[in-house]
């Protein structure tokens, strides 16, 4: 697998391996156990060997790609992720431009054992535009893809997202009720989400509005937490806890729109309105999930009922994209009504 996850035609030298295989077999392989190992891969034709150093064969290629599946439990598991999504992203990289072109773009990298959420290329923002910039995000294990919600340089931001985070102590079903009031709640509006898994536990919903200004009369929320200004971000945000306030009227006890620590918050399914603010950002549709290795898939409302995370695998994910292509289409529509209840809730 350690060579597998490396760009076709890559040698690496025999210290690279014998590092890797030490610290996944947990214990110290010396140079000459390496040396042996690699040579009866080399007699077998599933590794090349060239002056000293070693790279996968496509022989040794289509091998691996059948024997992870029966051992998978027995592998390192971030890298077991990296490996997939070297094979899932040039499925999909082109409906996964669509949500990074013209935009920042956060990317988790993952190695063993820890992941970071990279933001910047030195001083400047990262901006993926083109399979390429995919591909080289890939050799350096970035697997995970966040773009920001507004573009570059933009007072606004482009989408309306609600994401419904659950606490550990609430089951599928739960949230997924959340979800359908939500989705009920946007459609009485006029308003047609896009619904998507978010790859983990939860769940959000997308929505696109046609150009339009800020309501005259909008004054933000007051909260106890924050000081807050009258924009965009603001007011898609107060949209959001509106749209709280309103679910729970019909499912009391179980959402909440305050970010409290997730200690305090357990049996609740938070609407998280503080994604949306400048330079806030959020996973791409499509794109991997490093903690769990799953895909933010979407959906339609029909099959919310029987979806179950493992439907999110790569694989399946890709296959399914293969025969439907984008599933996840915003359809710009006018939010007016729900513009003005979110104004009137705000004045309250």
């Amino acid at each position: 697998m350690s060579l597998a996850i490396k760009r076709a035609g890559r040698f690496v030298d025999l210290g690279h391996v014998q590092e890797k295989i030490s610290r996944d077999a947990g214990r110290k392989f010396s140079e000459e156990e390496t040396k042996q190992l690699l040579d009866s891969l080399v007699k077998k034709g599933l590794l090349l060997e060239r002056a000293g150093e070693y790279a996968i064969s496509d022989r040794g290629r289509e091998y691996f790609e059948k024997r992870w599946r029966q051992i998978r439990e027995e592998l390192n598991q971030d890298y077991l992720k990296v490996y997939r999504a070297k094979r899932y992203y040039p499925q999909v990289a082109d409906v996964l431009l669509e949500f990074c072109r013209d935009r920042w773009v956060s990317v988790f990298r993952l190695f063993t054992g820890r992941a970071w959420l990279q933001r910047k290329l030195g001083p400047r923002y990262i901006t993926i535009k083109s399979r390429e910039d995919i591909e080289k995000w890939l050799d350096v294990h970035g697997i995970d893809f966040i773009p920001y919600i507004h573009r570059v340089g933009s007072d606004r931001p482009d989408w309306l997202v609600i994401d419904f985070d659950a606490g550990r102590e609430v089951a599928l079903e739960e949230t997924k009720k959340v979800v359908r009031a939500a989705h009920e709640l946007l459609l009485g509006y006029g308003v047609e989400p896009a619904l998507k898994f978010s790859g983990s536990r939860g769940f959000q919903l997308w929505a696109q509005f046609q150009p339009h200004e800020l309501p005259p009369d909008y004054r933000p929320k007051q909260l106890r937490s924050e000081k807050r200004e009258r924009n965009f971000f603001g007011f898609y945000a107060d949209i959001v806890r509106f749209l709280e306030s309103r679910i729970s009227e019909k499912l009391p006890g179980l959402t909440t729109a305050e970010t409290l620590k997730k200690e305090e918050r357990t049996r609740k399914v938070l609407l998280d309105a503080s994604i949306i603010k400048p330079m806030g950002d959020v996973r791409a549709p499509y794109s991997m999930h490093h903690k769990t290795g799953l895909i933010s898939m979407p959906l339609s409302l029909k099959e919310l009922a029987d979806f179950e995370p493992e439907q999110a695998d790569p694989d399946l994910v890709a296959e399914r994209y293969r025969r439907r292509g984008n599933e996840f289409q915003l359809k710009p529509c006018s939010g007016e009504e729900l513009f003005r209840d979110t104004v009137e809730w705000c004045k309250a």
